[in-house]
């Protein structure tokens, strides 16, 4: 049993369990630009929710795409990985489009945002479907707290940028 568990870490380590990814493109060149990152969802001051109404937590799911500028350049699924910040938002690009299919039923849209995030997050939270659980202010990179704390419940972020990579949210809690 221990050499199941130790051979099981070294697969994960290197890579070999990984899943399978749904991308379908292939790699960009060089010569290509970065692909813009849309500003976050913002509340407009004044607003019941941005006042009164803020939560102290919130729950989300995550899904993370790193790449080589990132602080920690390596994940379960890749051990180095060597994709570009742009190679990473279009990535994050693809899954949203996948994601606004699902808009209008939200259960729907959890279940395909948990499933991508098992199989194409770099953070550990792929386990969990990408969730983060409950946490409150100054917990998370103040990009991704910011942009965590102006969605509603159920409601998918634009691209976030932070040292760990790129991210796309969804509020579930």
């Amino acid at each position: 049993q221990q050499q199941q568990q130790q051979q099981q870490e070294q697969d994960e380590a290197s890579g070999a369990n990984a899943p399978r990814s749904i991308l379908k493109r292939n790699q960009p060149s060089a010569s290509e630009g970065t692909p813009s990152l849309e500003p976050a969802s913002k509340k407009k001051k004044g607003t019941p929710d941005a006042t009164a109404a803020a939560p102290k937590e919130v729950r989300v799911l995550h899904i993370l795409r790193k790449h080589k500028g990132s602080r920690r350049a390596k994940s379960w699924r890749m051990p180095n990985i060597t994709n570009t910040k742009a190679e990473a938002i279009v990535d994050l690009q693809e899954f949203q489009s996948i994601l606004q299919e699902m808009k209008d039923d939200p259960r729907e849209l959890r279940a395909t945002f948990e499933e991508l995030a098992r199989t194409e997050s770099d953070c550990s939270s792929h386990k969990r479907g990408g969730d983060l659980g409950f946490f409150g202010r100054k917990k998370m990179q103040p990009e991704f707290e910011h942009a965590s704390f102006a969605l509603q419940t159920g409601e998918m972020s634009d691209i976030v940028e932070t040292s760990s990579g790129v991210h796309l949210i969804l509020r579930i809690g």
